[in-house]
């Protein structure tokens, strides 16, 4: 469990922490929570059991996801405002690996490699992947949903990458359908300007 529950830990705390503790810079700390967030997951990888199996569906899925999101930019009210403009290149690049590589990692392997089978049976390692049960498709959609500022277009991201991943009973499935999602939406940022999507 700790394999799952540990980099997710660092993922979703590192920054508030930082900010809270020492009020380092939240976009330097950033970069260091994504480069040891991603160390942490190609460290444990060998226990994520994840098939490579790549598919168009989840590719198309991601493409979705994004249009989704951007389409529905300023239809419905937002749990916060955030705002990543990078000061640097260099933290710019970080912002990219960090959105495109690390994030869809970290977010698929707690979310659908363990929570959502975590929710059906507490000795989630005899779950097989894609088992659906209710409780565990409603409740990780919504912890997906609400772990996202703009919450209602994550409710929807959460939805399709759940019915992708009991598709193909696949985690990978879903990281890819994520990444391509967060990749396009990187591209649409970073062109425009809209620092206020990240």
């Amino acid at each position: 469990m700790k394999q799952y529950i540990f980099p997710f830990g660092i993922y979703i705390l590192t920054v508030p922490l930082f900010d809270f503790l020492f009020r380092i810079d939240s976009q330097l700390v950033y970069a260091i929570k994504s480069v040891i967030v991603f160390a942490l997951i190609v460290y444990f990888w060998k226990s994520y059991k994840i098939k490579f199996k790549l598919d168009v569906i989840s590719i198309i899925a991601g493409v979705v996801i994004f249009f989704i999101w951007v389409g529905m930019e300023n239809l419905y009210p937002k749990l916060y405002d955030i705002e990543f403009r990078p000061a640097t290149d260099t933290m710019l690049l970080f912002k990219l690996f960090g959105f495109i590589l690390a994030a869809p990692l970290i977010e698929e392997i707690f979310t659908r490699g363990f929570l959502i089978r975590f929710i059906a049976n507490n000795n989630f390692e005899k779950v097989p992947m894609g088992k659906f049960t209710l409780p565990s498709f409603i409740i990780t959609v919504l912890f997906f949903g609400f772990s996202h500022n703009r919450w209602l277009v994550g409710i929807i991201a959460g939805i399709l990458l759940n019915f992708l991943y009991y598709r193909n009973k696949s985690v990978f499935s879903a990281i890819i359908a994520h990444l391509t999602a967060n990749l396009l939406l990187a591209i649409y940022i970073v062109y425009n300007g809209l620092w206020h999507l990240w």
